[in-house]
């Protein structure tokens, strides 16, 4: 049985207090997804992979529906700027993204690293040590670093040497095809797409950082709902004490 099936035989509309009056005839919240496995996956159904899971049993605890639609990471923010996305997953706070949303409270850590080709470009035990050599690094367009991540970066001047790379799937082929020397992501997502796409092995050149990921909600839905960011929050705080979060977390480790 899928989540969502599983969900819905749990679906009890009056088992928690606090449920606005009235949130079963909201319209679905439109939630943003994109290849990011295994986060983020095309299923045979629609979309798949840990956030899917754990955002289904969120919205299940908020009494809130959901509408998945794909779109790259890229293009989501600007979607929300113009209204068209309610939710983005897996979202790394930044001032300049409190101009279009509010973010929830974080519901997984995610980790951040230099990637690199086993034969290519070698493991550093420092960001500073790319200083003034010339290297390309690859990152996906849009994306935001934990603020660690950003302070190095910037006092090592290699902010002019990141390259934008369109969406999540693009990262692995610049890399194999040497048009990066690094790029900088999550390892788990990178070594999954590895393992599923044959060709030159990929590394941990250097673990950046561990850093929560929240949810963010666009203003927009806030100024027609301003207690949704609350119902979320709470639907977050229920899911987090249910067998089935602790089951999916379990079957991604696995």
């Amino acid at each position: 049985m899928t989540l969502r099936r599983r969900v819905a035989c749990l679906w009890l509309p009056t088992a928690w207090p606090g449920w606005a009056a009235g949130a079963d005839d909201a319209a679905p919240l439109r939630v943003g997804w994109g290849d990011y496995p295994p986060f983020q996956i095309k299923g045979p159904r629609g979309p798949e992979g840990l956030d899917v899971e754990l955002l289904e049993l969120i919205a299940h605890q908020a009494g809130e529906r959901l509408r998945w639609l794909r779109r790259p990471w890229a293009r989501q923010l600007a979607d929300m700027t113009h209204g068209e996305l309610d939710i983005i997953c897996s979202a790394t706070p930044a001032p300049e993204r409190e101009a279009i949303g509010r973010f929830s409270q974080a519901y997984r850590q995610e980790r951040v690293a230099l990637m690199s080709l086993v034969d290519g470009a070698p493991p550093v035990s420092r960001l500073a040590e790319l200083k003034g050599r010339g290297v390309r690094i690859g990152m996906i367009r849009g994306a935001v670093f934990p603020e660690s991540v950003r302070r190095e970066l910037q006092a090592h001047e290699l902010l002019s040497v990141l390259q934008s790379l369109h969406a999540n799937d693009l990262t692995l082929q610049a890399l194999r095809q040497g048009r990066v020397d690094y790029v900088i992501e999550d390892p788990v997502s990178m070594q999954y797409r590895a393992s599923k796409d044959p060709g030159p092995p990929i590394r941990v050149a250097l673990e950046l950082a561990t850093s929560p990921v929240h949810l963010l909600v666009a203003l927009q839905a806030l100024a027609q709902r301003p207690a949704l960011l609350d119902r979320l929050n709470q639907g977050l705080q229920r899911a987090r004490q249910s067998p089935e979060w602790q089951q999916a977390l379990a079957r991604r480790r696995a």
